[in-house]
């Protein structure tokens, strides 16, 4: 979560000094879910993150090196310079690149986890969307699909209270999303997606009996985002009150307290923690950036398969 936390806060003054090719979409604030979820995959196991989850790749073997390569769009970048800043992910470690049309990806990580059983690998899936996503045709058809044929997906619902900037009130009428689980015939469940610790201990759980039993859940995931819609937007739509509610309860603020709480790390070890990310997040920035872009010649690479 800090080394997310604080290559976005890197990428976000970036982008306002015009050095980012395209927008930067941040996941301030709601780290925890996607740490949480993705920390308690297995190897076989396969991630469709969505916009706002660096939390996820970090997770899940990609290096802040390559997170800045691919929005300073670098030749050695994961899309070596050639496609949208967030359209990337690693398929050898089980995360797909997303695709832009929000909700897409929630079908193409049910196919992935069913071929991968039917090849005999115990794969579960974790499939991220937003609450405004969940209006789309895509969830619909995913989650009822998954659901006729039994595919081991979490479904995780990254309620952050507004569809850029259209608050829930005006997207849905049921009380909480999470209730169209039934609808469904699947399990569902809410969860604080502010808290990392007990989150993380809910998906351990919950991928360890879908992978012994293999069925569908709907998780939805209680937070909110501290920025805009995109670096784009200044949210001054958000009430400010609801703003800072969320903010008294930053999910980096919340584990450092609860593990501390616990014993299982002090302050000494969380400073550690910190400034070990940050010397991470200023080598990463600065080799990215002496790195090449892409050569023009190379344009037409990559479009066709070799013959």
């Amino acid at each position: 979560m800090w080394r997310a936390r604080l290559t976005e806060e890197r990428l976000v003054r970036l982008y306002h000094q015009g050095r980012i090719f395209g927008g930067v979409y941040t996941g301030i604030g709601q780290e925890a879910i996607g740490a949480a979820t993705a920390c308690a995959g297995g190897p076989d196991d396969l991630f469709a993150p969505c916009i706002r989850n660096m939390t996820v790749h970090l997770a899940r073997g990609m290096s802040v090196l390559d997170i800045f390569r691919q929005y300073l769009g670098r030749a050695t970048g994961p899309t070596r310079g050639r496609d949208g800043n967030v359209h990337y992910g690693n398929l050898a470690n089980g995360v797909y690149a997303m695709i832009s049309h929000l909700g897409a990806m929630l079908s193409v990580v049910t196919g992935g986890v069913m071929a991968r059983r039917r090849l005999g690998r115990p794969a579960v899936g974790v499939a991220y969307i937003g609450d405004g996503a969940t209006s789309t045709g895509d969830f619909h058809e995913a989650l009822n699909f998954a659901s006729v044929f039994d595919a081991p997906v979490l479904f995780v619902i990254e309620n952050n209270k507004f569809a850029y900037s259209t608050p829930s009130s005006s997207q849905y009428r049921c009380a909480r999303l999470v209730d169209r689980a039934a609808g469904y015939g699947m399990e569902g469940l809410v969860a604080d997606g502010n808290d990392a610790v007990g989150l993380h201990r809910l998906a351990r759980e919950l991928l360890a009996r879908m992978r012994e039993k293999p069925r569908p859940v709907l998780l939805e995931c209680d937070t909110m985002r501290m920025r805009g819609h995109g670096e784009h937007d200044d949210c001054s739509y958000v009430p400010k009150e609801l703003a800072e509610r969320y903010a008294a309860r930053d999910p980096l603020r919340l584990a450092r307290e609860g593990l501390a709480a616990e014993g299982a790390l002090d302050a000494a070890a969380f400073d550690r923690i910190e400034k070990d990310c940050q010397a991470e997040v200023d080598a990463g920035y600065q080799q990215a950036l002496a790195e090449p872009a892409p050569d023009p010649a190379t344009l037409t690479r990559g479009v066709y398969a070799d013959a």
